[in-house]
């Protein structure tokens, strides 16, 4: 993509601004001893088709959901068994029988769990999946309910060479991840609860369908992204949040925690500036996106996950989650301190 002086000052431009040190990705081109790479082979670039994109979507997906829950059933100390609902996120790849069987098969969780999964709905999706996670609470005729949330990304694997705009700034700031997340109404596990899950709400904002978009392509996912999204998110979004937070009687000032989707630094600036939020209030946000990139609907669980260990969300404190996705659409979760 670098072969022009104009298309390399462009990259060298959109990687000063990024706000992104590190990322990973489950692809090894940039691992100078592998020997298999995906994009290059015998030093000439090979344009993978989505089938070959695919294939590689299915076995890197298994194995990082699969490192993200045992860690997390080792953490809350939680068997498998005790699972009844388990909801599975990505926009990154398809495959049938999909993640939701193999996370069953693998980790002996009840054939009987029911199962969601948030397909291609974007960054936002997260967020998304929290809000069947309340509907499964609040209409469940099960006493107990256990809901595993589990998101995998890998935008590693759709990375575009033609030098348009939006493939140099999707191949700058996105990457890989994985996370998952337990939220329970078990008394049992009450000693480890940290915060408590009150509300969901979505909104889609009229003709915005142009600004963000995620396409399936003969040579992997493409996508659009406007460079006017931060002027949007001024106009339309922060106004729109303003009025979720006055139904909880608040002001942006008043949310003691901010759970800002990383994604990218112009969207967190315009996020701190609609909001008149402080650099602290904006760090587990800034630090998800410094050392790990946007890894698309799996970022919001890590900021999420940065904020609960730093330990500085006490009782009663509300907090407050958001992110866009395609549409243009707004996801936002309220949380109380534990």
């Amino acid at each position: 993509m670098a072969v022009r002086p104009a298309v390399a000052r462009m990259i060298d431009a959109a990687s000063a601004h990024s706000g992104i040190d590190f990322r990973y990705f489950v692809v090894p081109d940039g691992d100078e001893e592998s020997k298999e790479k995906f994009y290059s082979t015998n030093g000439e670039y090979i344009k993978p088709g989505t089938q070959r994109r695919m294939l590689e979507y299915e076995k890197w997906s298994k194995e990082l959901t699969k490192t993200a829950v045992r860690k997390l059933l080792d953490e809350s100390n939680v068997d498998p068994s005790q699972i009844n609902r388990l909801i599975t996120i990505s926009c990154t790849g398809f495959f049938a029988p999909g993640l939701d069987h193999y996370l069953m098969t693998e980790f002996g969780i009840p054939l009987s769990a029911r199962r969601t999964n948030v397909g291609f709905m974007g960054c936002a999706a997260s967020l998304i999946g929290f809000n069947s996670v309340l509907e499964a609470i609040n209409s469940s005729n099960e006493k107990e309910v256990n809901a595993l949330v589990v998101s995998v990304e890998l935008c590693s694997l759709h990375l575009q060479t033609d030098a348009t705009r939006d493939n140099i700034l999707a191949n700058m700031i996105f990457a890989d991840g994985s996370a998952a997340a337990l939220f329970s109404n078990s008394p049992r596990l009450e000693e480890k609860n940290r915060m408590n899950l009150l509300s969901a709400d979505s909104i889609m904002f009229e003709n915005t369908s142009e600004f963000m978009g995620w396409k399936i392509g003969d040579f992997g996912f493409e996508m659009m992204l406007s460079s006017e999204l931060p002027k949007i998110i001024l106009e339309k979004a922060i106004p729109a949040l303003q009025h979720i937070l006055s139904l909880y009687g608040l002001s942006p000032g008043q949310v003691h925690h901010w759970v800002l989707h990383p994604g990218g630094r112009a969207i967190l600036d315009s996020l701190q500036s609609g909001l008149n939020l402080s650099e602290d209030k904006m760090e587990p946000s800034r630090n998800v996106l410094r050392n790990y990139g946007n890894m698309s609907s799996a970022s919001i669980l890590f900021v999420l996950k940065e904020l609960i260990n730093a330990g500085v969300v006490n009782k009663d404190e509300y907090c407050c989650a958001v992110a866009f996705g395609p549409g243009l659409t707004m996801e936002v979760a309220m949380f109380k301190g534990a």
